[in-house]
């Protein structure tokens, strides 16, 4: 016998009470979800209003198209991280501070920002299915200030020999791409580990991952 499915379970009229989100929060975080799994050709704005529980008409409503929905869900993520490229662009000026010490920092961060918000990594792991203004708004608001603010502590490091020399922009994607795709594979990883699916486990043992595989210490005569 087919399993029947779960009814949306719609809002009533009226305002929220104090402890339920508005219909523009609902429907941010299911078109978060959405853009996230699916992009933003394949996301509809009936399956996001669905998803949230909520009317079509709400969402023509509150944000007028896809687009503007879009938008706002962006401007979310470059509020999200605007505190973490701050922190980043500190660290680039405490030059007293060793580089060292300060790359792990930036390498914490990483995995800690990440794991606070995993669909902003799923976002920046689509950058290579989008086109257009789409794609472009990817890069501008979210890729591009962080980048800026990570990369001239990887360039320092590799001065330093606190990292080997290599091509540091390939290093950095691959560092990004490792870590929003592990976070965001954990459903997938739970077949192998079952313990991948507790965020507080993985956030730990990514970063020790990180900082014992990636930097090289100041006792193997590099770094200072």
């Amino acid at each position: 016998m087919p399993k029947s499915r779960k009814p949306i379970i719609r809002r009533r009229p009226g305002r929220p009470c104090k402890d339920e989100p508005d219909g523009a929060l609902l429907l941010l975080q299911a078109a978060q979800s959405a853009f996230a799994r699916d992009g933003f050709q394949a996301a509809t704005l009936r399956k996001i209003a669905a998803s949230a529980g909520l009317d079509h008409a709400l969402v023509v409503h509150r944000f007028g198209c896809k687009e503007a929905l879009w938008n706002s869900v962006i401007e979310q993520q470059v509020i999200y991280l605007a505190p973490f490229v701050t922190e980043l662009k500190e660290l680039g000026k405490q030059t007293k501070t060793p580089i060292l010490v300060r790359l792990e920092t930036a390498l914490r961060q990483l995995v800690a920002a990440t794991c606070g918000n995993p669909e902003c990594g799923m976002l920046l792991s689509r950058i290579s299915s989008e086109r257009g203004e789409i794609l472009d708004s990817l890069i501008e608001k979210l890729l591009r200030p962080y980048h800026d603010a990570f990369y001239p502590l990887l360039r320092e490091a590799a001065q330093a020999g606190v990292i080997r020399g290599q091509r540091l922009e390939t290093l950095y994607f691959m560092l990004i791409h490792a870590v929003t795709m592990t976070v965001s594979y954990r459903h997938i990883v739970k077949y192998f580990d079952e313990t991948s699916e507790d965020m507080d486990r993985l956030k730990d043992d990514m970063t020790h991952l990180l900082i014992e595989n990636f930097l090289r210490r100041p006792h193997q005569g590099t770094g200072r």
